[in-house]
């Protein structure tokens, strides 16, 4: 997807472990233009630095009140940022630019976090079906992911 174009693109990440997947993605994205939308945290605030960045909220997917203002904030960075592509390894604050991203038509990558063990929680289970390609790390969840791609653990 990269040719010798740079791309834009938007990161969309939480604290912990997510993050650390999506660092785990730099030798790749450090190569484009990037925009984080980030979950406020001592972690993401010192991944980003000086990094164009949006601090988000964590939205639950369970809860639709925050869902739509999650909706709301999406579009705004989606139309701000304009990215050819997303990237994200989860939790509730990647819905949003998910589903966006979906009506628009804009490539999404998703990432099944390594610290998911078991069955993906549900903003996994939205992601990775809106998304334009999924990629695990544990090939335990390659069944929960169909389609998706084996990639091995990131750190």
């Amino acid at each position: 997807m990269s040719g010798d174009r740079a791309l834009q693109v938007l990161i969309v990440s939480s604290t912990g472990g997510v993050l650390l997947d999506v660092l785990g993605l730099s030798p790749w994205w450090s190569q484009h233009t990037v925009h984080w939308a980030v979950v406020d945290g001592v972690d993401t605030a010192a991944a980003v630095g000086t990094e164009p960045h949006t601090w988000v909220a964590e939205h639950s997917a369970r809860r639709p009140a925050t869902l739509l203002r999650g909706l709301r904030e999406a579009n705004a960075i989606i139309s701000d940022v304009r990215p050819d592509v997303i990237v994200s390894a989860g939790t509730g604050a990647a819905v949003p630019f998910f589903v966006i991203a979906r009506i628009r038509r804009i490539t999404t990558f998703w990432v099944s976090t390594l610290n998911l063990v078991d069955a993906p929680g549900l903003a996994a289970r939205i992601c990775s079906r809106v998304a334009s390609a999924v990629f695990v790390q544990r090939s335990s969840l390659g069944a929960a992911h169909a389609g998706s791609v084996v990639i091995g653990e990131l750190y």
